[in-house]
């Protein structure tokens, strides 16, 4: 937004994380002050509004929108809608999705005793606090769900609501769109992510590895009625919902049916930073949104996003003051703008000499990004842009391509469409 021409200030909240942006976007101060910024904004005439990239600060996001500060995304009504499965789960039921069985538990404890009488059946743990992003188990058996969950309550304790679910075959896909505070704009938008850390889907699951993201401009899917979206509008205007990206995660089995999982009521990481790139003026696109308005019209492109890291990632505890942590190590090679071109940096700062380093304990560096035709060429021009990238330790996957076009064809098989481009 700063390259469009939008004056941009960001507040990072986790302190572990402030020197993200650090000489590449003014950053600082508190919640507050950037809220005062944006109102004396007003005051010279100069249109601006509040982006909440996460879910959490949902009481925050509530008096800036009191305020008349427009905002995009942030709410207490999206904060229970992710973080309150059960919630969730009656939204989902009453627009008309499916879910596949599920129990609920009150606490990890109470879950234990379930799995203990669950035999053969295959099944996941989901909670409602956050673990780390490896804390939705898939378990073959009620043996290997009880072992999982011993482990877990001696790590995290046994307090937590939680569920079981009912483990089906499936592809995951997410279906999401822009909800300008008063109806849905613009077209439906559709993604596909592996959470594997290596190549073949094997090792812990991270945030995204991953990404294939498109926008159904001809409303070809059934995926996006089949999960209720149309029916939820009502229930959007009648919570207050604030402006927004809600994205609803899905499974498509074989015998064609779609199954709701979960909601993601907030920018998805890495699914953003890819879809991003599609808007033709990210600045004039959130505007609209924010301020009830029609953006303007995404690329019809394929986009295709590959995450990369550097070691400790994917351990997401690693502190700030962690004598081995990856703050300060130098990101060099094809860089760019960090934008732009085919690196996206996410988690990076500049030191004042001018280098590009890592900024965060988390340790992700960015996602490399290409767009156009075939998936196939996709993958090559990321993994490309990736080799490019110095260190050498930067890890990354290579089998984007095979993957995807694995699961589009799945998907399409099931009766739902796909971008062509991944077929």
């Amino acid at each position: 937004m700063q390259a469009e021409g939008a004056e941009v200030r960001v507040w990072i909240e986790p302190k572990e994380a402030r020197s993200v942006g650090q000489n590449l976007v003014p950053t600082g101060g508190t919640a507050v002050d950037l809220v005062k910024w944006v109102r004396e904004g007003f005051v010279r005439g100069e249109p601006g509004f509040v982006l909440f990239d996460a879910s959490g600060d949902g009481p925050l996001a509530e008096e800036v929108r009191a305020s008349g500060v427009p905002i995009v995304c942030g709410g207490k009504f999206m904060d229970r809608m992710e973080k309150d499965r059960e919630f969730g789960f009656e939204i989902a039921e009453n627009i008309g999705a499916t879910l596949p069985p599920y129990e609920s538990f009150d606490s990890f404890d109470a879950a234990i005793e379930f799995a203990r009488g669950l035999g053969e059946t295959a099944a996941y743990f989901k909670s409602d606090r956050y673990l780390d992003s490896d804390a939705t188990y898939g378990a073959d058996t009620g043996e290997d769900m009880v072992e999982y969950l011993e482990e877990l309550i001696k790590r995290y304790g046994g307090h937590g609501k939680c569920i079981i679910q009912e483990k089906i075959k499936g592809v995951p896909i997410s279906t999401a769109r822009w909800w300008n505070g008063r109806d849905w704009v613009g077209p439906v938008q559709y993604t596909i992510e592996h959470k594997k850390f290596l190549t073949g889907d094997v090792g812990p699951s991270t945030g995204c590895a991953l990404n294939a993201v498109w926008f159904d401009h001809a409303g070809k899917s059934k995926l996006y009625d089949a999960l209720g979206f149309p029916a939820l509008a009502s229930v959007m205007r009648d919570k207050q919902a604030p402006p927004g990206l809600y994205d609803a995660n899905a499974l498509v089995a074989p015998t064609g049916d779609a199954y709701f999982l979960e909601w993601t009521p907030r920018l998805g990481y890495d699914s953003e930073m890819t879809s991003f790139r599609l808007m033709p003026n990210l600045s004039e696109h959130l505007y609209a949104i924010a301020t009830g308005g029609e953006p303007p019209a995404p690329s019809d492109d394929l986009a295709y996003g590959l995450r990369i890291g550097i070691p400790p990632y994917p351990w997401e505890h690693s502190k700030k003051d962690h004598p081995k942590n990856a703050v300060g190590s130098l990101i060099s090679g094809e860089v760019g703008d960090l934008f732009s071109g085919p690196f996206i940096g996410m988690q990076l700062r500049l030191s004042d000499e001018g280098q590009v380093q890592v900024a965060s304990p988390e340790a992700i560096v960015g996602i490399t990004y290409a767009q156009g035709s075939h998936i196939e060429n996709l993958a090559k021009k990321a993994e490309k842009a990736a080799k490019a990238l110095k260190p050498g330790s930067l890890s990354y996957r290579v089998d984007g391509a095979k993957v995807l076009m694995e699961d589009a064809k799945a998907i399409r098989k099931a009766g739902f469409a796909v971008h062509q481009d991944l077929l």
